[in-house]
């Protein structure tokens, strides 16, 4: 990874209510410090890369408190959200600006069964109608258009949660208000906030992340191997402390032994925390390979539910590990 492909960074653009009380923030990838835009080229990474500095590098406790925060997702995160499992309880899923086929109304509904709250823009509503409005908590509506103030009320009658974003001038602010609007959000009172890891690397071992992978998926794994694993990679074990000692697991003692990190965190999240660093990864071929590893792993845990052959774990694993050559170089 060279320096400048490990700078990227993110923001947070704070959503207040009506009585201005700062309640929400909604996460914004950078690419490097002082971006004023995201300067996305692949959803999948930036949404990984957004997840691994909050949630891991940072901390969400750190970084928002209690307040909600809104997350733009890629299509293939609501296909695979066991991939980069997301706090539900905190999370406002935002839905990406893109054509919504068969399958990603599926993995909607499957988010909205979950309990995350969506939170869809009004063209949107506009284009997909009563299909996605049903599935719609919070309507995010752009204030720059004029003609949006006269569909407010039939989204306050409807109970949706109004949020008027790019407001811009007091005059803007004040139409917001009278119409409605439920949650604020603005460049005339609050300009997105950049928040840098403090991490001096983001160099990881992406052999024994793999490893490790297929360690913690193995029914049979060995709590020393997966100790061993961990230790070849000073980044991930670097989070792992700074997870198992945040003010969210609220520990009385500080963690500084990794099998102690395993038994208090649980194969489950660091599952997920390896994952996630692999797919926030820099390098370009490597990360589109790790992606469809990992795709075809799921996919074929979920195929072995439907047998009685196959223990879903084992299937886990060799769906992995199922690429040749090219997956051996990742």
């Amino acid at each position: 990874m060279s320096r400048d492909q490990s700078r990227y960074c993110i923001a947070l653009h704070p959503i207040c209510d009506r009585d201005f009380k700062h309640v929400a923030d909604e996460l914004l990838y950078r690419a490097h410090g002082g971006a004023v835009n995201a300067d996305i080229t692949d959803p999948v990474i930036a949404t990984a890369r957004a997840c691994s500095t909050a949630f891991y590098e940072i901390g969400l406790h750190a970084l928002v408190g209690e307040r909600l925060l809104y997350l733009n997702v890629s299509t293939d995160w609501l296909a695979n959200p066991d991939l980069l499992p997301l706090p539900v309880e905190q999370v406002v899923i935002e839905l990406p600006d893109c054509d919504f086929d068969a399958n990603f109304w599926l993995d909607l509904k499957s988010a909205f069964d979950k309990g995350y709250k969506i939170s869809a823009s009004e063209q949107q509503l506009k284009r997909y109608g009563e299909p996605l409005f049903e599935l719609t908590h919070i309507v995010k509506v752009d204030v720059r258009n004029s003609d949006v103030y006269a569909l407010s009320q039939a989204y306050k009658n409807s109970g949706k949660t109004l949020l008027a974003s790019f407001i811009e001038s007091s005059e803007k602010l004040n139409m917001a208000l009278s119409s409605g609007f439920d949650l604020l959000q603005g460049y005339f009172y609050a300009f997105p906030e950049q928040y840098q890891s403090s991490s001096q690397t983001r160099q990881g071992n992406r052999a024994a992340d793999l490893k490790l992978l297929r360690s913690l998926y193995d029914p049979n794994c060995d709590i020393n191997q997966i100790e061993s694993l961990i230790a070849q990679d000073p980044h991930l074990c670097h989070l792992i402390f700074k997870r198992v000692n945040s003010a969210s697991e609220r520990r009385v003692n500080t963690i500084n032994s990794i099998s102690q990190a395993i038994m208090l965190l649980g194969f489950e999240k660091i599952r997920a925390m390896a994952a996630t660093l692999l797919l926030a990864n820099n390098e370009p071929i490597k990360r589109l390979l790790v992606f469809k590893l990992l795709v075809r792993a799921f996919l074929a845990k979920q195929l072995a539910h439907r047998t009685q052959n196959v223990e879903p774990e084992v299937a886990f694993t060799g769906g992995l590990f199922s690429f040749d050559g090219s997956a051996r170089g990742c």
